[in-house]
């Protein structure tokens, strides 16, 4: 979390240092937001868990031509479906940590309203408790995303946004049959969040 607060530090006081040395139209933002994301498909993430909920940060640096880069750091929770507890084995308190960095380009619909595409690598920190000890289990998982950002503005540096993404998760649970071994370590999320944007 210090780490990527420090990042987004840096993003913004090197683009507003860019701007006021060059000129250029860069435009840096912050934002907060709300999501709920659903596993999908035949694997253990969508069988046995509940969906995640949560919240997040972000930021963008978005270029004059309107493509840019971003990052986005999540924390969702979920719990064991009620009947999968032995099918999930002796752990609880799903929690999974998600860091997106995504490639995005703007496209403005009017003055008050624009959309985004957004395409990216994510990195995932998936933990559990074990219900009799307290300790945890950690996995790390890789992947990508793809998604799509409604923006609206309210006033000035304001804005709101409703934002709709697909992450595809890629763990490293080992097994020797492959098939067991792919409901362990392969799933697809869907994510919807609401947020407040600000630009700097």
């Amino acid at each position: 979390m210090r780490i990527f607060i420090v990042l987004m530090l840096l993003v913004s006081t090197t683009a507003y240092s860019q701007k006021k040395r060059k000129g250029l139209d860069v435009v840096s933002n912050i934002d907060v937001k709300v999501l709920a994301m659903k596993p999908l498909g035949n694997n253990s993430l969508a069988k046995d868990l509940q969906p995640f909920y949560g919240f997040g940060f972000g930021g963008n640096l978005m270029t004059p031509i309107n493509f840019g880069v971003g990052l986005d750091y999540s924390e969702l929770f979920s719990n064991v479906k009620y009947g999968s507890q032995n099918l999930y084995g002796n752990l609880g308190s799903p929690r999974m940590t998600v860091f997106d960095f995504f490639l995005t380009h703007r496209e403005n619909i009017s003055e008050d309203f624009m959309v985004e595409e957004m395409a990216g690598f994510s990195y995932y920190r998936y933990t559990n408790l074990y219900l009799d000890k307290s300790e945890k289990l950690k996995d790390h998982a890789m992947g990508f995303n793809l998604g799509g950002k409604a923006i609206y503005t309210l006033d000035g540096p304001q804005q709101v946004f409703a934002a709709l993404k697909a992450n595809f998760y890629y763990g490293n649970v080992y097994n020797e049959n492959t098939q067991i071994q792919k409901y362990y370590s392969r799933s697809t999320f869907l994510s919807l969040s609401l947020g407040y944007r600000y630009n700097f």
